[in-house]
C-alpha cells in the first residue's frame, strides 16, 4: 500500500507542482486512453499541456472537447516530436515535467511515485519508472528486467550497461527537473529516432538521474502512425556523437567506454537487420562486421548466416529474430 507522499507548500503564485506534457501526431486512436490514464492519477496536482504537431486525424479535436480546465491544446505545423515537446517545456507552468506520448499510458499512482522519487533522491535531475510494454495481444513485458534493486540511482557507470537490456528512461515514464532539461538543449529538432535518448544520455552526463524498478507506465505496440514504422532504423543515431564526445573528454572512463560501445552494437544489429530484411544484404553484413564488442555475439552471428539466404526466406524466418527485438533499446528510440 502506499505511504503518503509528502507535499511541500504548492506555489505561491497557484501554478501546479507536475505539467504533464503531451506531444501529439496522429493519434486519434489512443489519445483519449493516454489523457483519461492523467487524469486517473492519485497525484492530482498537475496540469496538462498538449502540443498538436500538425495531426491530420481528428485527435486534436477529441483533446479541445475535454471538459478538464487543467488541460491546454496548443497547435502548430509538423515539426516533429523534439520540437513539439521543446515547446511543451516552455508552455509549461511547474518546475517539474512529466512526458507522456499520445498512444502511451500510467498506472494510477505513477506521478505518486515519481514525486516520492523525487523527494527520496535530492541532488538528482530527472526521476524514471519502469514500464510495461504491451503487445498486440494485450501481454505485458518489463521494459526493464536486469535491475534487481528497487530504486536505482543511474550515472554512466552504470546506465549504458542496463541499457543494453532496455533503456531506463523512457520519454512516456519519466519526470525531470524543467531548468536541468533546459541546460542541456532540450530535445534535438529534425532527429526522428533517437531524439529521446539523445536527450536523456546529455542529462545523464550532467547529472544522476533515479529509477524506480516498479512499472509506472504502458508503452503500447498498438500506436498509430508510430515514428518506427516510418522510418527505417538508422546506420548511426545522434546520440553516437554525444556519447564519443563524452568519452573522448574522459578518456579515463575505459569500463564506461566498453559499456557505450556494447550498447552501439544493438543499434548497429538493428540497422543491419533492416538493411538485410528490406535494402542491401551486402550492406548489411558489412554494418555487422563493424560491430566492436562481444555483447551480442550471438545474434550477430546468426544474423550474418542468415544473411546468406534469399530476402523472402529471410522475412519468413523473421521470428527467429524476436529474442534481439524483445531486448528493446531500439524499440524505444522514438515515438513520435
Amino acid at each position: 500500500m502506499l505511504t503518503a507522499v509528502p507535499m511541500p507548500a504548492a506555489p505561491s503564485d497557484g501554478r501546479p507542482r507536475v505539467s504533464v506534457v503531451i506531444p501529439l501526431y496522429n493519434k486519434e486512436g489512443q489519445i483519449a486512453r493516454a489523457i483519461a490514464s492523467v487524469q486517473a492519477q492519485t497525484f492530482q496536482d498537475f496540469e496538462i499541456v498538449v502540443i498538436d504537431d500538425g495531426s491530420k486525424d481528428g485527435g486534436p479535436a477529441l483533446v479541445a472537447a475535454m471538459s478538464d480546465a487543467r488541460i491546454r491544446l496548443y497547435r502548430q505545423p509538423n515539426g516533429g516530436v523534439s520540437v513539439a515537446r521543446n515547446r511543451g517545456v516552455e508552455l509549461a507552468r511547474a518546475d517539474v515535467v512529466a512526458f507522456l506520448d499520445g498512444d502511451d499510458a500510467w498506472y494510477p499512482d505513477h506521478l505518486e511515485r515519481l514525486w516520492q522519487l523525487r523527494a527520496d533522491f535530492p541532488g538528482t535531475l530527472a526521476w524514471a519508472m519502469n514500464y510495461h510494454v504491451v503487445a498486440l495481444d494485450g501481454t505485458l513485458t518489463p521494459g526493464v528486467s536486469v535491475v534487481t534493486e528497487p530504486r536505482v540511482v543511474l550515472t554512466p557507470e552504470n546506465f549504458f550497461r542496463i541499457a543494453r537490456h532496455g533503456t531506463p528512461v523512457f520519454s512516456s515514464a519519466v519526470a525531470v527537473d524543467r531548468d536541468a532539461l533546459r541546460r542541456v538543449g532540450g530535445f534535438p529538432a529534425g532527429v526522428r529516432l533517437g531524439e529521446d535518448l539523445d536527450t536523456w544520455i546529455r542529462l545523464l552526463f550532467s547529472g544522476p538521474i533515479a529509477f524506480d524498478a516498479r512499472p509506472g507506465a504502458f508503452y503500447h505496440a498498438d500506436g498509430d502512425d508510430r515514428a518506427l514504422v516510418r522510418n527505417p532504423p538508422p546506420a548511426r543515431y545522434v546520440f553516437f556523437d554525444t556519447d564519443e564526445a563524452w568519452m573522448r573528454a574522459h578518456p579515463e572512463a575505459t569500463q564506461v567506454a566498453q559499456d557505450i560501445e556494447a550498447f552501439h552494437d544493438f543499434f548497429r544489429l538493428a540497422h543491419a537487420h533492416h538493411q538485410i530484411k528490406w535494402g542491401d544484404k551486402a550492406a548489411g553484413r558489412e554494418v555487422l562486421k563493424s560491430c566492436r564488442t562481444g555483447a551480442f555475439a550471438a545474434e550477430r552471428d546468426r544474423l550474418m548466416r542468415m544473411s546468406l539466404l534469399p530476402q523472402p526466406l529471410y522475412r519468413a524466418l523473421g521470428r527467429l529474430l524476436a529474442s534481439l527485438r524483445g531486448r528493446a533499446p531500439a524499440a524505444q528510440a522514438s515515438r513520435s
